[in-house]
C-alpha cells in the first residue's frame, strides 16, 4: 500500500486495536483472553449493525419463494424483473444490500487484527515493532505491559496460558504434524455451524444455478479456511472463533436453528426464541395472501350485483 494509506490504516484501525489489546492484557495478564475481551467489546459496540444483518438475511430467506416466482414470470425480461424485485423489496421494507454492511466492518477488523499481531509479535519483516518503537509511536503513554524477554529487540508477551502448545499468538497454530492445529480446525467447524444455521429450515425449491452454487459454498468455505488460512497468527483465529460464537448465539435468537436439525436431529425438538416470531410472520404472510385473493372476488361480486340491480330496474321500467 502507498505510505499515506498505510499511515491512515495504522492510525485508525491497527494502533487503536493494539492499545485495546494491551490494555485488556494489563488487567488479566493473558493475551489470549485479552483478544476474547476486545472481540466481545467490538461485537457489542457493533451489535445494532450485525442484528440488522441477521434480520435482513432472514427477511431475504422469507422472500425467496416470491423472488423465484418473479424469475419464472419475467426471466426473459431483465429490466422488468429488476423493476418487480425492487417493488417487492419496497413493499416488504427490505434493503437487499443490508446483509453486506457487516462485512464492511468484519473484514477490516480481521485484517487489522492480523496486522496488530505482526507489529507487536516480533515477526520477521519490516512490520515488526520493538518495545521502544511501540512506546514511542503506538501505545498510549499510561499503558503498562509484560515483555516476553529482556533482549534489546524484546516484544510484548503474547502468551495465552490456556493454549500451552502455542508459544506466541503471533505465530501460527501448526500443532498437528506442522501442518495445522486445533485453532484453525475449531474455527472452520464453527464457521460451518454458523453457515448451516443461517440457511432457512425449509429452503424453497429453485432451479437457479446461482442459488445452488451459494448453498454449496456453505459447505466449501470452511474447507477453504483450513487450507489457505491455516498459517495465520493464532491470535487471529481466537478473534475469528470468538466472533463466530457470538454470531451463532445471535442467530439462535433471531433465526433459530436453521438447517442444523438436519445434521443434529435432537435440535428439532428444542424451541428457540425465534420460532414465535417466525410463526407470527408466516401467519401474517398467509393472511395477506388470503386478503389479496379475496379482493378480486369481492370486486367481481359487487360488479355482478350492480349489473343485476340495474337489469331489474330496467325490467320494471319496461313493464310500466
Amino acid at each position: 500500500m502507498p505510505p499515506i494509506v498505510t499511515e491512515i490504516w495504522n492510525a485508525f484501525l491497527v494502533y487503536p486495536l493494539v492499545n485495546l489489546l494491551v490494555l485488556a492484557d494489563y488487567f488479566i495478564h493473558d493475551f489470549g483472553l485479552a483478544v476474547v475481551i476486545v472481540t466481545v467489546a467490538i461485537r457489542l459496540a457493533l451489535f445494532p449493525v450485525f442484528r440488522a444483518q441477521v434480520r435482513s438475511s432472514r427477511a431475504m430467506q422469507e422472500l425467496a419463494p416470491a423472488l423465484n416466482d418473479l424469475k419464472k414470470k419475467h426471466g426473459n425480461d431483465r429490466a422488468k424483473l429488476q423493476q418487480e424485485q425492487m417493488k417487492l423489496y419496497q413493499e416488504r421494507g427490505i434493503n437487499p444490500i443490508g446483509g453486506c454492511l457487516p462485512m464492511v466492518v468484519f473484514f477490516p477488523v480481521l485484517f487489522a487484527m492480523y496486522a496488530a499481531f505482526q507489529q507487536v509479535g516480533g515477526l520477521s519483516g519490516a512490520h515488526a515493532l520493538t518495545i521502544e518503537q511501540l512506546r514511542d509511536a503506538v501505545l498510549w503513554p499510561f499503558l503498562q505491559f509484560t515483555v516476553a524477554d529482556r533482549a534489546p529487540d524484546a516484544t510484548i508477551d503474547l502468551t495465552a496460558h490456556w493454549l500451552p502448545w502455542v508459544s506466541s499468538l503471533a505465530q501460527p497454530d501448526l500443532l498437528f504434524f506442522g501442518f495445522i492445529g486445533p485453532l484453525p480446525i475449531i474455527s472452520s467447524l464453527l464457521q460451518l455451524v454458523a453457515s448451516v444455521q443461517a440457511l432457512p429450515r425449509n429452503p424453497p425449491q429453485t432451479d437457479d444455478p446461482t442459488q445452488r452454487t451459494m448453498q454449496s459454498m456453505t459447505y466449501y468455505l470452511p474447507l477453504i479456511t483450513i487450507v489457505f488460512f491455516r498459517t495465520l497468527a493464532s491470535g487471529v483465529f481466537i478473534y475469528y472463533i470468538t466472533t463466530t460464537i457470538f454470531q451463532i448465539i445471535q442467530q439462535y435468537f433471531v433465526m433459530g436453528w436453521g438447517q442444523l436439525p438436519r445434521w443434529i436431529p435432537p435440535l428439532a425438538n428444542i424451541p428457540t426464541p425465534a420460532d414465535k416470531t417466525m410463526r407470527a410472520r408466516e401467519q401474517a404472510a398467509i393472511a395477506e395472501a388470503e386478503h389479496d385473493m379475496e379482493e378480486p372476488e369481492a370486486m367481481a361480486a359487487s360488479g355482478r350485483n350492480a349489473n343485476g340491480g340495474g337489469g331489474r330496474r330496467r325490467g320494471r321500467r319496461r313493464k310500466r
